[in-house]
């Protein structure tokens, strides 16, 4: 698996960053917190830094957050009202920054704020308001998310608070999007359409984007689970379940996974993780997780140096263990009996790469590319290794394959001394993989 760190007040200098990325080939800005100013900022900073860094913007989307300048200190049983823009005159009166959801489907008996840690039993929810009584003690601080579970957000409203947001990012150097509670295809296909340079990362969170996962996976570019959203939305008892599900969503069209949400959010106050994160690290492992995001871990922590330092031991030491899946055609149950090699891929538009990650592969995937957002989406698939070329030669392709394999043979050639090499050999229109070759290092001179 790979690390994709947030970048935060505890990451954001220079020297902090290039300590980063000796671990790390992509990183994570939050456009929930600080301004849009500062993001392009850290934008130009990473690329300036490395310009290899791909670069993740995730869109805070149509959830509500608290909109308080100022903590709010409730008491347990006390009654809090949250509103959007509604201007009412009470301490218990919390403004949010976006409209509420609708109603859809159960009853709920009881809402939260900030990834489930605070919870309140269900007084009233209509669409101007929401009330609950809090069932603790709590401090509500601003910019947390509210979870109302068994709700729906509006279509219309998505797409627009989406349009606004990548209007301000389409012209900075950023290689991905992170969508918010995505809850069918229409959004992806939408915004796809409108921004085709972005790689469109679905965050499925919500009841409604449970049920459609299936045909969110096959539409997005790679896949995140908030485990925090998505457990506030849908239930503790729920999670699993619902975890097992959307990956193996995932792994059917061959996208990346993201796993998201405390992953080592124990080592905050030690030098090692509990027992439970650790645990959790496995099973992300064994669910064929691609790459393991830090959130508050590398943007706030003042011991973000030794989690990523854990963290990258710690997977270091986990073997690749995907699930095989046998496709239907020749060609690629031929890619099955080869899983076991190393293999190079040479790929424009990334057309062959989720077939190529549906096999069992036990060692690396090298993926050559000439195009950059292919190379993006290559970059977040646990076990690859990618590089950009100069254009594809079509006229020369056996030139071509052979100067770059030559160029980094050395990476290549590490571990193995044999690859397989899988190509396009007769390029026409609409051309796909075709081509299994058996490459050895004393052929690369």
């Amino acid at each position: 698996m790979k690390i994709l760190p947030t970048i935060g007040p505890a990451t954001e200098k220079i020297d902090n960053l290039k300590y980063l990325f000796n671990y790390c080939s992509m990183a994570r800005l939050n456009s929930s917190h600080n301004k849009i100013s500062w993001h392009k900022n850290m934008i130009n900073k990473i690329k300036r830094i490395n310009n290899k860094i791909d670069i993740l913007v995730d869109i805070p989307g149509v959830k509500p957050r608290t909109n308080n300048d100022n903590e709010i200190k409730i008491k347990k049983n006390e009654i809090v009202l949250f509103g959007y823009n509604l201007k009412i005159k009470n301490k218990n009166y919390v403004d949010l920054t976006r409209k509420l959801p609708q109603k859809k489907g159960k009853t709920i008996k009881f809402f939260s704020l900030d990834d489930g840690k605070i919870l309140f039993k269900l007084i009233k929810f209509n669409k101007k308001y929401i009330s609950g009584q809090a069932v603790n003690d709590c401090i509500i601080q601003p910019k947390k998310g509210l979870n109302i579970p068994n709700s729906v957000y509006d279509n219309i409203e998505q797409k627009k608070i989406y349009i606004e947001y990548l209007n301000r990012f389409k012209n900075s150097k950023i290689n991905a999007v992170g969508l918010s509670f995505v809850q069918n295809k229409e959004l992806i296909l939408f915004l796809k359409k409108k921004f085709p340079k972005f790689l469109m990362i679905s965050k499925i969170e919500n009841t409604e984007g449970l049920k459609n996962s299936d045909e969110i996976c096959k539409f997005s570019d790679a896949i995140m689970i908030d485990r925090g959203d998505l457990s506030a939305e849908i239930g503790d008892n729920n999670l699993y379940d619902a975890i097992l599900k959307i990956s193996n969503h995932t792994k059917k069209y061959g996208k990346p996974l993201i796993m998201a949400t405390e992953n080592l959010e124990s080592m905050f106050k030690s030098n090692n993780p509990s027992k439970n994160d650790i645990i959790s690290l496995g099973f992300s492992n064994q669910i064929n997780s691609d790459v393991i995001m830090l959130s508050e871990e590398t943007a706030s922590s003042n011991k973000w140096k030794n989690i990523i330092i854990w963290l990258n031991k710690f997977l270091a030491s986990k073997k690749i263990n995907l699930t095989q899946k046998l496709d239907q055609s020749i060609f690629w149950k031929t890619v099955d009996l080869v899983n076991d090699r190393t293999l190079v891929v040479f790929t424009k538009k990334g057309l062959m790469l989720d077939k190529v990650f549906k096999k069992s592969n036990k060692n690396e995937v090298f993926v050559f590319t000439d195009t950059p957002k292919t190379k993006s989406i290559s970059n977040f698939y646990k076990n690859a290794k990618c590089f950009l070329t100069k254009k594809i030669d079509n006229k020369n392709l056996s030139k071509y394959y052979y100067e770059n394999i030559k160029k980094y043979k050395n990476i290549i050639f590490k571990k193995t001394n044999q690859i397989i090499l899988i190509t396009i050999s007769f390029p026409r229109v609409g051309s796909k993989a075709n081509t299994l070759s058996l490459i050895d290092k004393k052929d690369i001179s």
